[in-house]
């Protein structure tokens, strides 16, 4: 219970309903408790609290190695993992209830320089992931011998990879090659994904000291 001490228009000491009172050098103040914060579940918070937890998971998919391969320059005023989780958030699927990562159209991510790199292709077909690029352009061309890295989005399982290519980037005409469909997914999935330029000349095999030398270029914006 509180104490007044100079009458009832003075200072006073301990609680009065939702009011501590208290003194410090001699001059009397007064504070509020702390409120309980209402948490409603409108069919919005809902959504938007289910597309935090999955930009989150997504972004914890990658290792921080995978995440220094991505952005080889520290980001400004940020983590690498925050900037991915935001690179990740942008250009969400919102319906009338619910909001999600947009796998399907994410074009370029990371934060080396960008170009117009080849589109690549990845479908399932039976025991094997097919990802291919068959685009000609006078950048692939200069970059011929290249082993690119591919970004991979299992668009229906919500999951992300980084996928070292075992060809190079090719002159002209279609160049493919497959991987093990099951590390990815199912057959059945969905996936999108896109080329990332690395500089190297022999295959890959870890990251290390391996970076993204250039990403493809980031679409426009769409007008809302």
């Amino acid at each position: 219970m509180g104490k007044i001490k100079q009458g009832i228009l003075g200072g006073f000491k301990g609680k009065v309903g939702t009011v501590i009172g208290a003194s410090w050098n001699g001059i009397a103040y007064m504070r509020g408790l702390p409120q309980s914060v209402r948490n409603p579940k409108t069919a919005a918070q809902e959504a938007q609290r289910a597309f935090f937890r999955e930009v989150q998971d997504l972004a914890g998919q990658l290792t921080v190695e995978q995440q220094l391969f991505l952005f080889p320059t520290s980001p400004s005023g940020m983590t690498r993992r925050n900037a991915l989780v935001k690179q990740l958030a942008e250009d969400p699927v919102i319906t009338a209830d619910s909001k999600s990562v947009n796998l399907a159209e994410l074009a370029t991510i990371g934060n080396a320089p960008t170009a117009a790199l080849p589109k690549v292709n990845v479908t399932a077909s039976h025991s094997n992931l097919v990802i291919s690029w068959d685009e000609e352009s006078d950048w692939r061309t200069a970059h011929a011998n290249e082993y690119p890295t591919i970004f991979v989005a299992n668009v229906t399982q919500k999951k992300i990879f980084l996928v070292h290519s075992t060809v190079v980037i090719g002159a002209s005409g279609e160049q493919a090659f497959n991987a093990d469909v099951s590390i990815y997914g199912d057959a059945s999935d969905e996936f999108s994904g896109f080329m990332l330029s690395t500089g190297a000349v022999t295959a890959p095999h870890g990251y290390g000291t391996l970076s993204v030398a250039t990403r493809p270029e980031r679409p426009p914006k769409k007008n809302n």
